[in-house]
């Protein structure tokens, strides 16, 4: 699932970023980001990527791993720089408990706020190893349920009005 997940987690951040007005040079930062954004999980031994039950905690603290892992492979890559942030900082939230830095609200650059949700939105329509696609409704409710905590409320109601109603349309 990891390479038709990056390439559809890239699709709706441009289509959320376009959305909101990001210029050409940031949405070309946004792909590369998209399409890069869990490379650290090369780091991740595989019976953890693919195992159908709940990750132990010691596994889960080895998955939560993959944003440093892939920033690190990518941080002396100079074209790459400018993704680095969402590379990194993909799995932090708007109330300051994710990880791996911690940061919140403002302190995570729009662009990452934007993956974040695409991101989201994908792992919980496509089937993983663990459990099998929630429907759109309930999707839609959970990000609903988490705007202002994980993810930035005004981008949520964005991507609920007007980049999902696209997805039908193609």
């Amino acid at each position: 699932y990891t390479r038709g997940h990056a390439e559809r987690v890239t699709e709706l951040s441009v289509k959320l970023a376009e959305e909101i007005g990001y210029e050409k040079e940031e949405i070309r930062t946004l792909k590369f980001g998209g399409i890069l954004h869990d490379i650290g999980k090369i780091g991740v031994p595989a019976y953890i990527l693919s195992k159908p039950s709940k990750l132990t905690d010691k596994e889960y603290d080895l998955m939560k791993r993959h944003p440093e892992i892939g920033a690190t492979i990518v941080k002396d890559v100079e074209f790459l720089q400018p993704c680095l942030k969402i590379i990194r900082n993909h799995h932090e939230r708007i109330d300051g408990n994710g990880y791996p830095d911690g940061i919140k609200g403002e302190q995570i650059p729009g662009l990452v706020k934007v993956l974040t949700i695409a991101d989201a939105f994908d792992a919980m329509t496509t089937d993983r190893p663990y459990r099998k696609a929630l429907s759109m409704e309930e999707t839609k409710r959970r990000l609903l349920n988490n705007a202002g905590t994980q993810f930035d409320e005004k981008l949520v109601n964005i991507f609920i009005d007007k980049v999902i109603p696209e997805l039908n349309n193609v």
